[in-house]
């Protein structure tokens, strides 16, 4: 018994001595020549980044400029995915419209109820054609078909009808950009007379008949303000020491971006946006 706690604390003795003879701590000229050294790779590195960054727009902490074509190719994979974009059913709507008349003393209601219908509209394209002094012109298409069952009355005759429904909408419209918060762009229509070029087919004793016309619309009517985030909210992990001592020695703590003080200038096909960022705990 006493040769094995005699090899045991021989065996901790060499464990230690062989632990100090493999421990190689530096002395202090040591650190500091080390230290040095790493000082002088790091200001060279910066004086490097000095050099790139020199010819670069300052002022804010985040400066991105996109140019038009880049936001052209995402805008038409949107208008391209697919052949219907907004579907629209109608619901009864009893009455959509009517009126009281009389006559000789006898009267009478005139009536037009919706009783069911659809609409499909399919974006056909949406693009922009130039950026200056913060007016974007655009381009805008679209198109529709559906049919609206409707029945009503008038002077005492009921009737129903069926109309097979087309309309086409392809105008230049303008826009103004803006900041709006910090996160998001503004795009707010300026107000211009539009055309939608309708075509309504009804048909009668087993013939179509097309009734084409023009219905003025306002593009501010039409089109709200678009809100466009302008950078996606991201968050950072950054490592800090594990506030208990244990097997994991680093704890991680998430800080989200948010952006503040932004501006935004379209000009010459390129839109440009410029923010300072700020870190928010989680």
């Amino acid at each position: 018994m006493k040769m094995t706690i005699a090899a045991v604390m021989f065996l901790i003795v060499i464990f230690f001595a062989g632990c100090s003879s493999s421990a190689n701590i530096p002395s202090i000229e040591e650190s500091q020549s080390t230290i040095a050294q790493l000082k002088q790779e790091l200001d060279t590195l910066d004086s490097r980044i000095s050099v790139f960054a020199a010819p670069l727009p300052k002022g804010h902490d985040l400066i991105s400029q996109t140019r038009s074509s880049a936001i052209n190719t995402l805008l038409s994979r949107v208008a391209n995915r697919s052949l219907s974009d907004i579907h629209i059913d109608f619901l009864a709507t009893r009455p959509l419209w009517k009126e009281d008349k009389s006559i000789l003393g006898i009267g009478y209601t005139n009536y037009v109820d919706i009783d069911s219908g659809k609409l499909d509209i399919d974006l056909k394209n949406f693009s922009f054609t130039s950026f200056t002094n913060n007016v974007v012109d655009a381009v805008m298409e679209i198109e529709g078909t559906g049919t609206i069952k409707a029945s009503g009355k008038y002077t005492g005759v009921t009737a129903g009808v069926s109309p097979q429904i087309h309309f086409y909408l392809n105008e230049q419209i303008q826009f103004v950009v803006s900041a709006a918060d910090s996160d998001y762009l503004q795009l707010n229509p300026v107000p211009k007379t539009v055309m939608l070029k309708t075509k309504v087919t009804i048909t009668l004793l087993g013939l179509n008949l097309p009734y084409y016309t023009e219905i003025p619309l306002q593009a501010t009517d039409l089109i709200k303000p678009v809100l466009i985030p302008s950078a996606l909210r991201s968050e950072i992990v950054f490592p800090i020491p594990a506030s208990q001592y244990g097997l994991e020695r680093l704890s991680f703590v998430k800080r989200y971006l948010r952006f503040s003080k932004s501006s935004v200038r379209a000009n010459n096909n390129i839109l440009e946006y410029r923010s300072n960022i700020d870190f928010e705990k989680e």
